[in-house]
């Protein structure tokens, strides 16, 4: 956002928290400015001269120190993050908090902090977590529906769920340090996803007997300007000022932590397919804090669930009052009874019309029984260590959360696109610029001596390939959609691009950190219907990437190379792949490995590497409960490698592999098993039509004579075919 919707936005968030709503209420005393590194009279003056400004309207004249003092300091005192550890909470400092630390207060909400868990996929699970959970009844516990997703397939009691796929954790506290135990309890099935609110219900093995949370049956407009506090597990998000963060999060994350807040207005949000009346509070949370309790101080009630949030307007969250209204979840441990409602029955009744393919398990509709609150802390629950590694998860910012699974269809318009993007902006943690006008694309010259254009099309194929409008095009090319380091062909037909070439350099390399939890956009040059969408992939199918994210990550400095890291994630460059094919050490990703740590990171040296699918008219038709189209799925891809050789000459490698793992998912025909295989360009263009210039030329395979080399049989009046099975590195010819 811009600095003057940004300012608009912070004057109506601190008019909120302000004492009296009078923003010069807000400043805070020098004496709690004495551990910043500026001076604290000169930080003092402008946050004063920033609170004046906005008090005004002068927002325009508002200076980035003055900005930063008004998210950062006045963010961090008066809607703070304080840590949970040894069973309680840290003290809270700020005037209009003291009183959390009234006994009475911390007797009410300590003896719910250790029944709120972590929520953590098995290595090697990126993000480690996905959110936060509570416990809600025997053997069960109570997230959001966009976090069950990640591991788990389907609405209502019908889902598809492997156990082993998810587990929860009710440590990752601060100063928890690794004893080298494994303390996490398995998730072993989905009971329920509501398929009207963003609410899941996990099946937990090991969970306290006779513990769980309370839950407030109160209505939410009854609870206006009342306390709460917000626990979960908050995590850095590099879309927004991460000084801002640091300042308010202490540049501590992934751990427990409390943060109170207000509750606001009920507001409407487009959550999934839904536009649902939410309850809204203003506590400060991060991307990790999806699925947390939000706390009644009052009552110590769990009130609502957090689910998603629009930076400095508003998080929103589903009210315990409306869950206690659908008489599936009426033996939850709700505080008392309310009138049921047939609001719902319609989504309810979809999920009874559609059919789920099972892969494994299948959770069946869940035996709630009411538990009495307990004010005792489970005595079974162990805590871990928050451990070492470093992720990224994002911060809710979007304006709702997931994607359409049922329902009418969303129109083909732009801004629809644009707003199917937003909608899983709360869960995933990629950001996109979607101004694609400075996306310099691919660059043919990038190699010293040699030039790669585009691989050429044949004139049947530009009829299927996605035309790019004028004012989009890069080298006046109307086919080509470029990105930051790569471009790519769309064959509108198949929804896959016909290839993605990407420039890669192993010098210009900044460190970016671990990879970020995936957020994939639909490319708003081109028809929606031209591209796969997220309801393509479920469970055992990845969105594999064509150019992968390390091939583009590379830059001047940070910000340069986390936008082209970013800008894969595109749907348009991602293709339906098995998860082992797109994950596995000895297919798609070892090789990718080895060609770029061996050849571009370790030796210095440039490369190209072009990515494809091979198109077949018999590869197997896919289309899942969710789809409202379908595609036929590639089982094998291709990849052709350009570099320059140590003596100075050019190399180019092409390689064929297969994944037959594909066939075994619902929907998919048997087909033939194949296996990673080096191949000549010069076949390559006879397997996909492609047209890959005077890089033949360079293709030392070609020149045959190495060990390993099979003469295949020549089609009907060509000439033998070469190639060479690729059992390690070392195999190949470059």
């Amino acid at each position: 956002m811009d600095k003057l919707e940004k300012a608009r936005r912070l004057k109506a968030m601190l008019s909120q928290i302000a004492p009296g709503s009078a923003l010069e209420n807000l400043a805070p005393p020098r004496d709690g400015l004495e551990s910043m590194a500026e001076a604290a009279d000169d930080v003092h003056a402008k946050i004063n001269s920033g609170l004046e400004k906005l008090d005004d309207d002068r927002h325009q004249d508002i200076s980035n120190e003055e900005m930063f003092g008004l998210e950062a300091i006045v963010m961090k005192q008066n809607r703070p993050a304080v840590f949970v550890r040894r069973g309680t909470y840290d003290p809270l400092t700020d005037n209009a908090w003291l009183k959390l630390n009234d006994r009475a207060v911390r007797e009410r909400i300590n003896p719910l902090l250790p029944l709120i868990g972590r929520i953590e996929l098995p290595p090697p699970g990126i993000p480690p977590y996905v959110g936060t959970g509570f416990i809600v009844g025997p053997g069960l516990m109570m997230t959001n529906r966009h976090v069950a997703r990640l591991f788990a397939d389907g609405l209502g009691v019908n889902i598809r769920f492997t156990p082993g796929d998810a587990f929860v954790n009710f440590g990752r506290e601060v100063d928890d340090v690794d004893d080298g135990l494994v303390h996490d309890l398995k998730v072993s099935g989905v009971a329920m996803v509501h398929p009207y609110w963003d609410m899941a219900l996990l099946k937990v093995d090991g969970l306290p007997n006779g513990q769980s949370l309370p839950l407030s049956i109160q209505k939410p407009e009854d609870l206006i300007d009342e306390d709460v506090v917000v626990i979960g597990y908050p995590a850095r998000d590099e879309r927004n000022d991460l000084a801002v963060q640091d300042r308010i999060f202490e540049g501590k994350y992934f751990v427990k932590r409390l943060a109170p807040g207000v509750v606001r207005e009920r507001a409407s949000i487009q959550s999934f397919e839904n536009k649902v009346n939410a309850l809204t509070h203003n506590a400060s949370t991060l991307g990790g804090n999806s699925g947390s309790a939000v706390i009644g101080v009052k009552s110590g009630k769990v009130i609502a669930l957090h689910f998603a949030g629009v930076y400095l307007v508003a998080n929103y969250a589903v009210p315990m009052h409306e869950l206690a209204r659908d008489s599936r979840l009426a033996k939850l441990n709700f505080d008392g009874s309310v009138p049921k409602t047939s609001d719902w029955d319609a989504a309810w009744n979809s999920t009874e019309k559609v059919a789920v393919p099972v892969a494994g398990p299948v959770s069946q509709a869940p035996i709630l029984q009411n538990v009495a609150p307990s004010a005792k802390p489970p005595t079974s629950l162990s805590r871990k260590a928050a451990g070492e590694a470093k992720w990224t998860i994002p911060i809710h910012i979007s304006i709702s959360v997931g994607e359409p699974t049922q329902g009418p269809a969303i129109p083909e318009s732009k801004d629809s696109v644009e707003a199917e993007a937003e909608l899983d902006a709360a869960v995933e943690g990629v950001v996109v610029d979607q101004d694609y006008s400075d996306r310099p694309g691919y660059d043919p010259d990038f190699l010293d001596g040699v030039s790669v254009p585009l691989p050429a099309l044949k004139p049947e194929m530009e009829k299927d390939t996605a035309v790019v409008p004028e004012e989009y095009r890069m080298h006046d090319d109307p086919y080509e959609l470029a990105y930051y380091h790569y471009s790519l062909y769309m064959n509108k037909r198949r929804r896959t691009a016909w290839f993605s070439a990407a420039n890669v350099d192993g010098d210009r390399r900044p460190g970016i950190g671990k990879r970020e939890g995936d957020r994939w956009y639909v490319d708003t040059r081109i028809g929606k219907t031209e591209q796969l969408g997220q309801a393509a992939f479920e469970h055992g199918i990845d969105r594999g990437h064509l150019t992968r994210r390390d091939d583009t990550a590379w830059g001047d400095d940070v910000e340069s190379a986390i936008k082209a890291n970013n800008d894969t994630f595109h749907f348009t460059n991602c293709a339906l792949q098995a998860s082992p094919f797109n994950r596995g050490k000895d297919r798609w990703q070892g090789l990718e490995q080895f060609l770029l740590e061996k050849h571009a990171k370790k030796d210095q040296r440039r490369m190209i590497v072009i990515t494809g699918p091979i198109f077949s008219p018999n590869d197997p038709a896919y289309q899942n409960e969710k789809m409202k189209y379908s595609v036929l799925c590639p089982l094998q891809f291709w990849k052709v490698c350009v570099l320059v050789r140590k003596d100075g000459s050019p190399s180019a490698t092409a390689f064929v592999l297969g994944q037959s793992d594909i066939r075994d998912l619902p929907g998919f025909e048997a087909v033939f098993d194949v296996a990673a295989t080096q191949i000549t360009v010069e076949d390559l263009e006879n397997k996909t039509g492609l047209d890959f210039g005077d890089i033949k030329q360079h293709d030392h395979f070609a020149e045959g004579g190495k060990p390993g080399t099979l003469e295949l049989p020549a089609a009907a009046g060509g000439k033998p075919r070469k190639a060479k099975i690729i059992r390690d590195g070392a195999d190949i010819v470059v």
